[in-house]
């Protein structure tokens, strides 16, 4: 657990490889309260084994601050998946980070933020969110990702977003270019968030979205 302040001065770190069973997985697990996570790049996957819920590239659990990080590379997990945080707390914020590579799992997942009960703003994601891969590998600069399942036929999932996969907090300037959803099955499927009881503006998708029902291409399903 976290609670500093982290800067990384716009450094990278590569080949992050985090696969051992559990939840709560990303290179930080917990960041708290009052603590800030910013200037980072990673480069790597996040692709635990077990329970793996509360998956993200960044951090598994953000309570505090998290701006200007990007992640290029593979985060899997069953739910709660996030290419950055996989459950960002009511305290946490996530602003100007991006996501690039590939997101799998069965259910909340998002490009940026699996689960959002805080703030969500000026991020992008240019991964595929729980989508056929085309071929064995997929290569994101300098790292060469594993084929994470060899049953394509089995995706599918709810509650799934190229932003965030559900969320009851705040969602602006946020942009999606990334493929999202399987055809033919999957429920709660948008092009920014899959199901949302909060509050979004000024968000915008570019990337194709599938799903059986309940999909949208901004929004999959909104709350009354």
């Amino acid at each position: 657990t976290f609670g500093g302040i982290f800067d990384g001065q716009n450094h990278k770190i590569y080949g992050i490889t985090i696969d051992l069973d559990g939840s709560v997985r990303g290179l930080f697990r917990y960041i708290q309260q009052g603590a800030t996570v910013k200037n980072l790049q990673i480069i790597g996957r996040v692709t635990p084994a077990g329970s793996s819920t509360k998956v993200g590239g960044l951090a598994g659990v953000n309570a505090g601050t998290i701006e200007n990080v990007s992640f290029f590379g593979a985060v899997c997990g069953i739910s709660q998946v996030g290419g950055i945080v996989g459950f960002n707390d009511v305290s946490g914020r996530v602003d100007g980070c991006a996501m690039k590579g590939y997101i799998r799992g069965s259910k909340v997942l998002g490009g940026i933020v699996g689960e959002n009960d805080g703030v969500l703003y000026n991020c992008v994601n240019r991964a595929n969110v729980n989508t056929v891969l085309a071929s064995e590998t997929l290569s994101i600069e300098d790292i060469t990702v594993p084929r994470i399942t060899s049953d394509e036929g089995g995706i599918s999932g709810s509650d799934i977003g190229g932003v965030a996969g559900a969320s009851s907090g705040v969602v602006r300037l946020c942009r999606n270019e990334g493929g999202v959803g399987y055809q033919h099955t999957g429920y709660n499927i948008g092009g920014v968030v899959g199901s949302s009881s909060g509050f979004m503006a000024d968000c915008v998708n570019y990337g194709d979205v599938w799903a059986r029902k309940e999909g949208g291409g901004v929004l999959g399903q909104m709350e009354p």
